[in-house]
């Protein structure tokens, strides 16, 4: 008999206040508690519930096989879904602290952390159906100080795993500066676009365009480290795309085998794909410094294959007076390129 790729535990955990968290341990179906190496812990977006994370879960236990060491845990808010509480009452750093004092108690001293962050200011949560199976979660800041009726759009993409403070930073100063701004965890969109088959760059471009067409205006892509490269392709292969800032590691974002259909390595390489780029805008930024900041030789090779308009920058910060300045020449040279 085949061995199970995984096993689903469902619990409660106690928070401070003596509220119950509804909470599902999904772990490699081998795995014990004294062999567990990670636990990585999905927190849904309020007002969402554990259903928006749980296939993104799953997914990635099930990449490690039944002998995996890392385990994934989803549960549901204070006041959302099957937990206990008040709607409206948000002090959600209890129920991080419940879950993390959880799991020290159960696995001891182990590789814990959070993917994503309980809320979002000045932003509103929204689920996009693309297609059967595939949902695309995105946190909208609305433009402000702008008398345009249709103000640029941005879709920016964090680092895979994590929309953190930084990146909501960054989306709510684009969003006062007049751009109407669309963030997003890629791994999250990935793990659930892929959940029935291995995606292929044709559907990784089929969801843009269904998604695209929910927007207010044609987008520009603003792709953080590992992100990048999923920018770079949805802006070779979809030319309502304005133009594209990607930043740090950009190939290695497209090489995990349980989510892309690259047995054939040439499927996703980015040399092969960045020139279609152009005549739109296309930014290369290295992060000096940082560790997913991208190699210089790679990135260079990878400008040397795009074509005009293009540019490469090396800066110690990706902040949001540089991305600022980059957004004006993408949407200046965007606007040329029509």
């Amino acid at each position: 008999m085949n061995t199970p790729p995984y096993i689903e535990e469902n619990f409660g955990i106690l928070t401070d206040d003596d509220l119950y968290l509804d909470a599902i341990l999904i772990k490699p179906a081998n795995l014990t508690d004294e062999t567990l190496r990670v636990l990585r812990v999905w927190v849904p977006k309020f007002p969402l519930t554990k259903t928006s994370v749980i296939t993104c879960a799953r997914q990635e236990v099930k990449s490690y096989g039944p002998d995996g060491r890392i385990a994934h845990l989803v549960f549901d808010l204070r006041g959302t879904g099957d937990s206990d509480g008040i709607l409206g009452r948000h002090n959600f750093k209890l129920d991080l602290g419940a879950i993390a004092a959880w799991a020290e108690e159960r696995f001891g001293k182990i590789n814990f952390g959070f993917l994503g962050t309980p809320t979002i200011r000045d932003g509103r949560v929204n689920i996009w159906p693309l297609r059967s199976g595939a949902v695309l979660e995105t946190y909208y800041y609305p433009a402000m100080g702008t008398q345009d009726l249709l103000p640029p759009t941005v879709v920016y993409l964090s680092t895979y795993g994590h929309f953190g403070q930084s990146d909501e930073k960054i989306c709510r100063q684009l969003a006062k500066e007049g751009y109407a701004v669309y963030g997003l965890d890629p791994l999250r969109y990935l793990l659930h676009a892929s959940a029935q088959e291995r995606l292929t760059p044709q559907a990784l471009w089929d969801d843009l365009r269904v998604f695209i067409q929910m927007l207010p205006g044609n987008p520009m892509v603003i792709g953080q480290p590992m992100s990048a490269g999923l920018a770079i392709l949805w802006g070779a292969g979809i030319d309502k795309v304005q133009g594209v800032i990607a930043i740090g590691r950009a190939q290695a974002g497209l090489q995990p085998s349980h989510i892309f259909l690259n047995d054939n390595p040439y499927t996703f390489m980015l040399s092969r794909q960045v020139n279609r780029v152009s005549p739109r805008p296309l930014t290369l930024v290295r992060q000096i410094g940082q560790p997913l900041g991208g190699d210089e030789e790679e990135m260079m090779a990878l400008f040397k294959s795009s074509e005009e308009p293009h540019r490469f920058e090396a800066v110690d910060d990706v902040n949001e007076s540089f991305l600022l300045e980059m957004l004006a020449w993408t949407r200046a040279g965007s606007l040329s390129a029509r």
